[in-house]
């Protein structure tokens, strides 16, 4: 069971005002969330295709070249600079086949999402573009794992890693000057963490709001769930959820070292277990992660 926030913040200080939670309608914070365009057909299918694991590169081209926008988008990430080949890619099979089926997908969703999470989010101190990069830089982090893990990564986490913070696209429009202000003070007077600030002050936190949307946009359940537990995997009792945990630490840490601020990854017993991972396994990871990022954030430029 989680720990009780309200139990943390008594145990803490006696100052903190604990009367302050629940400050927003949950249910408008869930209505706003279902209120987002809905996802194309074409992602719905491919997402609850690849979380199968039952489905052939045939049937991921086929679902895919019934949309316009995707195979354009397809074409277009298959022969930017880091993948072009020899002999420029022309068809929707000859794409797939090339960037694989996990990057299809997250091709799919992105095309759906990145507007959104494109937007800058004062709220969370997030500049215009900051949160794709991140979400980008998570996604890339998921196919490193694949190399760099002993542990057999669920391709779906790559979606979910792409998708783990677009509950904070919703919760920013209910985060006006007070509220952040007692967010603030749920961690410094609190103790909390910032997880457990705004599940204190709010009742719901970013990665369930998270994970309502990726319901709504009819995503698979290991999705959902890599998203909702993004930051307490050990509650969602799932793989993906220790892969996207893992890959929005590796996330940071990758856009640290680009800032010119590098920082070390450090990961639990639990976590280096789960994925199959030792410590210096996590050093060689951090490097690959930075590299992919650069490659990754070309192919996912395009529209």
């Amino acid at each position: 069971m989680a720990p009780d926030p309200m139990s943390a913040a008594e145990n803490q200080t006696e100052h903190y005002p604990l009367e302050i939670s629940g400050m927003v309608d949950c249910g408008a914070l869930i209505a706003a969330a279902k209120s987002l365009p809905p996802m194309p057909q074409s992602a719905v299918r491919l997402a609850a295709m690849i979380a199968s694991h039952h489905y052939d590169v045939r049937d991921v081209a086929e679902v895919a070249a019934f949309d316009p926008m995707l195979t354009l988008r397809l074409i277009r990430a298959s022969n930017s600079a880091f993948q072009a080949g020899a002999v420029p890619v022309a068809t929707v099979k000859d794409a797939v086949l090339k960037l694989g089926s996990k990057e299809t997908l997250a091709l799919a969703v992105a095309g759906h999402a990145r507007p959104f999470l494109q937007r800058a989010l004062a709220e969370y101190q997030l500049e215009e573009g900051q949160l794709w990069r991140h979400s980008v830089a998570a996604a890339g982090a998921v196919e490193c794992m694949t190399a760099h893990c002993c542990t057999v990564i669920p391709p779906e986490a790559f979606t979910a890693a792409l998708l783990h913070d677009t509950g904070k696209v919703v919760m920013a429009r209910f985060l006006d000057i007070k509220i952040l202000d007692m967010i603030r003070r749920a961690q410094v007077e609190g103790g909390l963490g910032p997880l457990q600030a705004e599940s204190q002050v709010l009742d719901l936190h970013h990665g369930e709001i998270g994970g309502i949307l990726a319901q709504h946009w009819k995503m698979p359940e290991p999705i959902v769930k890599g998203i909702i537990y993004h930051h307490t995997p050990e509650e969602g009792i799932d793989l993906v959820c220790y892969v996207v945990f893992a890959a929005n630490l590796l996330a940071k840490a990758t856009e640290a070292s680009l800032a010119g601020k590098p920082i070390e990854v450090k990961f639990s017993d639990a976590v280096l277990s789960e994925l199959g991972l030792s410590l210096e396994g996590v050093k060689n990871l951090q490097s690959a992660c930075l590299s992919r990022f650069v490659e990754l954030s070309a192919q996912f430029a395009s529209r």
